[in-house]
């Protein structure tokens, strides 16, 4: 349950974040399928998204992807991390986010910026002060902590 919390509480900062901001023309969602897939995968799912357009239809097209975002968990393989970031920037995804939760759920985030066809590391932080990160379509301050109950 630790995943799908993280993911609904970044939701919420993001969704805030946007508001706070002024974009009304960009859609925070959870969950939705993607027409972008890998090796492993028909079509890459993340656990938040950043739409460009009006979440409607039955999957996100890779050109309405302003910023996605894997939860990862303890039990994630790494080969299925890097299957999901290299198929993302195929894509031309220009932010992308993961959450890594330890065993006892604490959460750190590391973002990334597309460059060249590549996400380049941005920012890395985990819980205990506000952050600000400026690898999304608006900065977005919070302190992770707030990703885990």
């Amino acid at each position: 349950m630790h995943h799908q919390y993280a993911g609904d509480e970044l939701r919420a900062v993001l969704k805030a974040a946007l508001r706070e901001a002024g974009r009304t023309d960009l859609y925070v969602v959870t969950g939705i399928g993607t027409e972008i897939s890998t090796e492993r995968r028909t079509a890459l799912i993340p656990d938040v998204a950043v739409l460009s357009t009006r979440p409607v239809g039955k999957a996100a097209h890779a050109a309405d992807l302003e910023l996605t975002v894997e939860v990862v968990s303890p039990g994630n393989s790494r080969q299925e991390q890097a299957a999901k970031m290299a198929g993302y920037a195929a894509a031309g995804v220009p932010f992308y986010w993961v959450v890594r939760q330890d065993r006892l759920g604490a959460s750190s985030i590391t973002a990334y910026r597309l460059k060249d066809d590549e996400y380049v590391e941005e920012l890395t932080a985990g819980p205990g002060s506000p952050v600000t990160i400026t690898a999304a379509p608006v900065p977005v301050t919070f302190d992770p902590a707030v990703l885990h109950p």
